[in-house]
């Protein structure tokens, strides 16, 4: 009777052990490996996601007690499109009216008049690149810029970054009939290089079509002939990812 039941111990001590092995030991790295996959699958496909659609970042209930303004198509949208612009070395007579430039612009001043002779050596400059602009409840969570810039000659050629967009402190509103203008800092870079920190800067978004940048540092302004950085409006979406650009067939 001991003897059996000294058996019937280590049989169930036995299967025990196997048992427990099984379930923490024998599979345990395969159970690890798919949990890694699940993860990772999810993780690239959340990512890709929230990087190309901004509204899934977006919780657009308000809780209570939140100081945060409710979401709504005038404080939250998302832009994108391309910088395309030609530069040119006087500028300032361009954009002066015809009916009163003689008011606005001194024709017969002598330095005006060596400031063009200069300037007629100079080649236009062009611009081609692209920008980005993510607002949410009136905040500027992301804008950036990036372009080449081009003598017409094609002797001089600078990368150009606009980037760290910093907010002020007022709240952007949305007025896709008219101008929307945002005013912030940014930091730029010139092939590759921080050139300045903080410089204020005005975007304009005209009738959500076009979009105008000015940046206020001198060099930087010499650099594009004192000229806005203008471009066009590929896509524009609203708060709940509509977009409400319409666009040729």
């Amino acid at each position: 009777m001991v003897k059996f039941s000294l058996i019937l111990f280590i049989f169930i001590l036995s299967s025990s052990s196997l048992l427990v092995y099984y379930i923490f030991g024998g599979d345990y790295s395969d159970v690890s490996l798919d949990k890694y996959q699940f993860y990772s699958k999810n993780y690239f496909m959340i990512y890709g996601l929230s990087s190309n659609n901004f509204a899934l970042s977006i919780n657009t209930e308000t809780k209570i007690g939140d100081t945060l303004p409710e979401i709504n198509s005038s404080n939250t949208f998302f832009a994108k499109g391309l910088l395309s612009s030609v530069l040119f070395p006087y500028y300032d007579i361009l954009k002066h009216p015809i009916n009163n430039s003689s008011d606005s612009f001194n024709f017969d001043n002598s330095k005006n008049d060596n400031n063009i002779k200069t300037t007629l050596y100079e080649f236009p400059k062009l611009i081609s690149g692209n920008w980005i602009l993510n607002v949410t409840r009136g905040t500027v969570i992301n804008f950036q810029g990036v372009f080449k810039l081009v003598t017409t000659d094609g002797l001089e050629k600078q990368f150009i970054e606009i980037i760290d967009f910093q907010n002020k402190n007022t709240s952007v509103i949305l007025n896709p009939y008219l101008n929307t203008t945002i005013n912030g800092y940014v930091d730029i870079k010139i092939d590759d290089q921080l050139f300045e920190s903080k410089l204020p800067v005005e975007i304009k978004l005209n009738k959500i079509n076009t979009i105008e940048i000015s940046i206020d540092e001198k060099r930087l302004n010499d650099l594009l002939y004192n000229n806005p950085i203008q471009g066009i409006v590929d896509s524009f979406k609203n708060f709940k990812n509509d977009e409400i650009l319409i666009l040729d067939n």
